[in-house]
């Protein structure tokens, strides 16, 4: 399957941003130096709907006092505060719990399969 697939995409987009001339892109379009002013990052599967001011109120979230990432030169890790927020991902649409795959895997609130 390649590299990681998604985790090692969002590992090279990562590299990319902090500037690294040498990236597994097949081609960027427009200005690269551009990318390093961007603060904070939002990653969407192709099937995943970003609601009306959702990325607003994470922008929000990330930027209280509470949450800044606090880097440890050390030791190369965010030792406090969030680098990165996972959203619950919820199933909104009327046929999503007709079949048994649906039934088996969303039926239950407490259980994520993305963490």
């Amino acid at each position: 399957m390649g590299h990681e697939r998604n985790r090692g995409k969002l590992a090279d987009l990562n590299h990319l941003l902090q500037g690294a001339s040498n990236h597994d892109f097949q081609s960027i379009i427009g200005d690269r130096t551009q990318l390093r002013a961007g603060r904070y990052v939002i990653t969407l599967d192709t099937d995943t709907q970003l609601p009306r001011d959702s990325a607003r109120q994470l922008v929000g979230i990330m930027a209280h006092p509470l949450n800044q990432a606090r880097y440890d030169e050390k030791t190369g890790r965010v030792t406090e505060g969030y680098g990165i927020l996972q959203p619950r991902m919820l199933t909104r649409y009327a046929g999503a719990r007709q079949s048994w795959y649906a039934l088996l895997n969303n039926n239950e609130p407490g259980i994520d399969p993305y963490t």
